[in-house]
């Protein structure tokens, strides 16, 4: 009989327990679950686990790409040395000087033209387009205009930017222009420190400003004139100018409505390294963020435009006039 007793006993336990067990099964189920484990860059590639979550995931304030003309203009330049490292040569109506500077820890070579005379001078800065590195040389190709352009009297900063020898290298990467933007930049702002002093850049006037760019140089000429206020007139040649976007990148590239300078866009109808259309689309993106400019197409010029002949003469004296009529008389 006691057997039959612990039998009954037992079985009653067992259906305490059953009950027991259904009872806290309902309350879990309407007890919220834990907080998920997973991280937010984990759930940024993984819908599924967003269903998780109790709270909303609260995406944090977007920055801007370190690319962009916002970062560019919030950094620091001119945190390095400038030197003039010896009087290259003596012309009647200017002086050349080699020069180096510091650039984002790299050393930057390049020359500056001083003009003749007592000034105040405007200034004009000069920008070479791509040459394999193995070929570029410091006084290359855009020496000649950069030359013209001082005979007028304008000091004319000539730098060789990034992976153009003699300046440093770095390994190449998509920055949309930025690193060679950064070598103007960083130029600049040295002399903007010494203008007004004793040295080769004492009668600069940084009031007046203006920017030449060739392609390359020319796409990056586009990106200075977004950042500093003072130019007053771009002359943009056969230029790098829709290979990155606003629109394509997600950021600003260019920032053309926020500009005061007037701009003047050339380009060889034989160029077969810039499709001539680029320049045609500048022109229709400049009129209409209502900038001041002028197009010209110079029939049978190519990339870089023949030494000898006419195209050439006329592009160097429309360019003196852009920079005569805008800097030099305001």
């Amino acid at each position: 009989m006691w057997f039959n007793l612990y039998i009954k006993k037992q079985m009653v336990n067992k259906k305490v327990i059953f009950w027991v067990l259904i009872l806290m099964m309902g309350i879990s189920a309407c007890s919220p679950p834990p907080p998920s484990s997973v991280s937010d860059e984990d759930a940024a590639g993984d819908t599924d686990a967003l269903t998780v979550q109790i709270t909303p995931i609260v995406s944090p304030t977007s920055q801007p790409s370190l690319f962009s003309l916002e970062s560019l203009a919030k950094r620091t330049y001119g945190k390095g040395e400038f030197n003039v490292e010896y009087t290259w040569e003596r012309q009647a109506d200017f002086v050349r000087y080699k020069v180096n500077y510091t650039s984002d820890g790299l050393t930057m070579h390049g020359f500056v033209n001083i003009p003749v005379g007592e000034g105040p001078f405007p200034v004009v800065i000069a920008l070479h387009g791509y040459i394999p590195a193995n070929e570029y040389e410091t006084l290359d190709y855009s020496s000649r205009y950069a030359d013209s352009i001082a005979r007028k009297g304008y000091i004319v900063l000539h730098p060789n930017m990034r992976n153009f020898p003699p300046s440093d290298s770095v390994p190449r990467t998509r920055d949309y222009l930025s690193g060679y933007t950064v070598d103007v930049m960083n130029m600049l702002a040295y002399v903007r420190d010494l203008a007004g002093q004793p040295g080769i850049f004492e009668n600069a006037d940084l009031s007046r400003m203006g920017i030449w760019g060739h392609s390359l140089g020319g796409g990056t000429a586009l990106r200075v004139v977004g950042l500093v206020d003072e130019i007053q007139a771009a002359a943009i040649y056969a230029g790098v100018s829709q290979r990155y976007t606003n629109a394509s990148t997600g950021f600003e590239i260019f920032d053309y409505a926020g500009t005061n300078a007037a701009f003047s866009v050339h380009h060889g109808t034989e160029d077969d390294t810039i499709s001539i259309n680029w320049s045609r689309l500048l022109c229709k993106q400049l009129e209409d963020a209502g900038k001041q400019v002028e197009c010209y197409y110079y029939d049978s010029q190519p990339h870089t435009f023949y030494r000898q002949g006419e195209g050439d003469a006329s592009f160097i004296k429309r360019t003196i006039e852009l920079f005569d009529s805008q800097i030099k008389d305001s």
